[in-house]
């Protein structure tokens, strides 16, 4: 298959059911932060809630694998592929690179701030996605960085900034929050190749759930050490466990979107799959905000212009090259042109 070749069938995977499910996928996430956030208050402990996030993500796909033939397959045929060559190794601690934004966010956004933390973030994701695209990373189909790709991922950085405008003045004084934004760049930046290489595992698995699994297991410990080492060296005043059961969907939401995106991602690219992703954060936060607001300045009009933005950036970037571009006289696509035989004649 050539690059055009490859380009063509990415296009025309990016279809309004993909970019939609990408953007579900986003809401989970925003469900996710808003349910771990508050764990973390209740517990008095942000790297706590997210290793309990993690932790409960595992068990309900530890079920899942005891209950499901296929998922067990899958493994094993993951396992075939790392012994065979066909996998490099080191795809198998994926994990750690998604737990590490999760990490990030327990421990740096107190510092800089939600508005600094979020623009870094996203800023990582999309860089990312340019790059993994760009270079086809992890067998994933090559796109070039075109215009419209270009212009979509400005725009989505331009509505993060917008998005987040509100919240920049409880924030650190730039000298100070410099070093620890460098901590959520590299998190979403690092995101961005977990989410290419687990779509890459899934190609060989046969079976989104058994990398998701995969991906828990490798998360959860990463987080369970750092938060064993933590607690043993400075202590900790961690509360008891809440006994609303709510506060532990964290998980099963990280589940669905890690299993998601392990499909989407080899059918519509990272730099999409992110997009429509950071769009769906934005429209899920909107959502929580009017169904069940936590602070006292309510909605704010600047997430739904950053979220209309980013919708608008998706968009943009998926929209097809015209015909004429796509099948232009100069192009190596285009049929060969020859001279016309005459039309035959039925008449004696």
């Amino acid at each position: 298959m050539t690059a055009t070749q490859s380009s063509a069938g990415l296009r025309a995977s990016a279809n309004p059911t993909t970019s939609g499910l990408a953007v579900a996928g986003g809401a989970l996430i925003a469900v996710q932060a808003r349910v771990n956030g508050e764990l973390g208050d209740r517990l008095r402990d942000g790297i706590g809630a997210a290793a309990l996030s993690f932790l409960g993500g595992l068990l309900v796909l530890t079920v899942l694998v005891v209950l499901s033939p296929g998922i067990r397959r899958g493994l094993r045929q993951l396992t075939a592929a790392v012994r065979g060559g066909q996998l490099p190794r080191w795809y198998l601690v994926a994990g750690a690179f998604g737990a590490s934004l999760a990490l990030a966010q327990s421990t740096t956004a107190l510092v800089i701030g939600i508005a600094v933390f979020t623009v870094a973030a996203i800023a990582g994701q999309t860089l990312s996605g340019l790059l993994v695209d760009g270079v086809g990373f992890a067998g994933g189909i090559r796109q070039r960085p075109d215009r419209q790709r270009s212009v979509g991922a400005a725009l989505v950085l331009v509505a993060a900034v917008i998005a987040a405008a509100p919240e920049f003045d409880g924030t650190a004084s730039p000298a100070r929050a410099v070093l620890p934004a460098l901590a959520p760049l590299a998190a979403g930046f690092l995101l961005g190749f977990q989410l290419a290489m687990n779509g890459a595992m899934r190609k060989a698995a046969g079976s989104p759930l058994a990398v998701t699994w995969l991906s828990f297991l490798v998360g959860a410990a990463f987080l369970s050490l750092i938060w064993a080492a933590t607690s043993l060296s400075v202590g900790t005043d961690t509360a008891a466990l809440p006994s609303n059961w709510w506060l532990y969907l964290g998980g099963p939401c990280g589940v669905v979107f890690v299993a998601l995106s392990a499909v989407l991602v080899q059918r519509i690219g990272l730099l999409l799959l992110a997009m429509g992703t950071i769009g769906g954060q934005l429209i899920g936060s909107i959502a929580l905000d009017v169904a069940a607001p936590t602070g006292a300045d309510g909605l704010s009009p600047w997430t739904v212009l950053g979220a209309a933005m980013t919708l608008a950036a998706v968009v943009i970037a998926t929209r097809r090259a015209s015909p004429r571009t796509a099948a232009s006289p100069c192009s190596p696509e285009s049929p060969p042109s020859g001279p016309k035989s005459a039309p035959s004649s039925s008449r004696p």
